[in-house]
């Protein structure tokens, strides 16, 4: 096989399997086996392998020495400093952006925002989707390569939690009104407040899911034995308007 056929195929296996894990189709601390992947996704296990190796780099899958590969399952811990981490990025991003491209972010916030505000786009999957692009654009306009880099380390977990987390009315409608209220802010020039309202914001997120009991799954490897693979990646499982990253390396 070519080296280009095999990093299309060691691609189509990485979308499909981040995939799976970012929107709920497999378990947090679910086994996950080679063999029932490739088997699955009709492929050899080699470009199975490689894109595994760059779920681990994501930290979407982790390694346990003489156990086996699993989705990834943070600990309470775990949680907090990655949202400690995030409002770090994303905070010096929103500065920089706004520095730097403030008409610009602005109107794309406001796009997002007047979406979120329909009922109908902000339920379900839409309204996690949304709320994704919305702090991706502080990412997207801060004009510093290594900030993003950064961000892209951690982009999946943050949007796989996000995705298990906001199913309540209340919780959508709190975050709703925080976005608003940071892009009024932004527009009126008062960066400095909108960043103290979005640390306000990590700081809810991080308080709720540290304390969630996080379903992990099931409680042994062998109750995973009868997953059915194929369908699990029977359909597509990337939501409408969601962007794959950038292609393994």
């Amino acid at each position: 096989m070519s080296t280009g056929a095999e990093a299309n195929l060691t691609r189509v296996a990485y979308d499909k399997i981040r995939a799976a894990i970012v929107y709920g189709a497999l378990d947090l601390g679910e086994p996950l086996s080679e063999n029932a992947l490739a088997r699955a996704l009709g492929m050899s296990k080699a470009p199975i392998r490689a894109a595994m190796g760059e779920l681990r780099l994501k930290g979407l899958v982790h390694v346990v020495p003489q156990s086996g590969t699993y989705v990834f399952s943070p600990t309470r811990e775990e949680i907090e400093e990655l949202c400690d981490f995030r409002f770090l990025l994303e905070g010096q991003a929103l500065q920089s952006s706004m520095a730097r491209s403030a008409d610009a972010l602005v109107a794309e916030l406001s796009r997002v925002v007047a979406a979120m505000e329909d009922t109908t786009a902000a339920s379900g999957a839409s309204g996690k989707l949304l709320d994704s692009e919305y702090h991706h654009l502080f990412i997207r306009y801060c004009g510093n390569r290594y900030l993003t880099d950064a961000y892209e380390t951690i982009a999946h977990r943050v949007e796989a939690l996000r995705y298990r987390f906001m199913d309540t009315a209340v919780y959508r409608r709190k975050a709703a009104a925080e976005h608003r209220e940071m892009l009024d802010l932004l527009a009126a020039g008062r960066v400095t407040t909108a960043v103290s309202v979005l640390g306000e914001h990590i700081a809810r997120t991080r308080e709720f899911q540290s304390r969630v009991a996080w379903s992990h799954g099931r409680s042994r490897r062998s109750d995973y034995k009868f997953r059915e693979h194929a369908v699990v990646f029977r359909d597509d499982l990337t939501p409408p308007g969601t962007a794959g990253d950038a292609p393994p390396r």
